[in-house]
């Protein structure tokens, strides 16, 4: 699947599962690697979906999130 087509709630939800098994330490380090080099990029991802949102809602609304002055 191409990142354009994760939407957000599925990018947490594969990023949550990655932490579970990675909290768990019972896999090897190459395959903590890869994970942890997935979970990097759900999280960039999420990223670039909440600042997405936000610029939508800006451009709607007129107003800047409180939380960006």
């Amino acid at each position: 699947m191409k990142k354009e087509e994760i939407k957000l709630e599925a990018a947490l939800d594969d990023l949550e599962r990655i932490v579970s098994e990675l909290e768990e330490g019972k896999m090897g380090l190459e395959e903590s690697l890869d994970l942890y080099e997935k979970g990097m990029k759900l999280v960039k991802l999420c990223n670039v979906r909440l600042e997405g949102a936000e610029r939508r809602i800006e451009s709607l609304t007129g107003e800047v999130p409180p939380d960006l002055i």
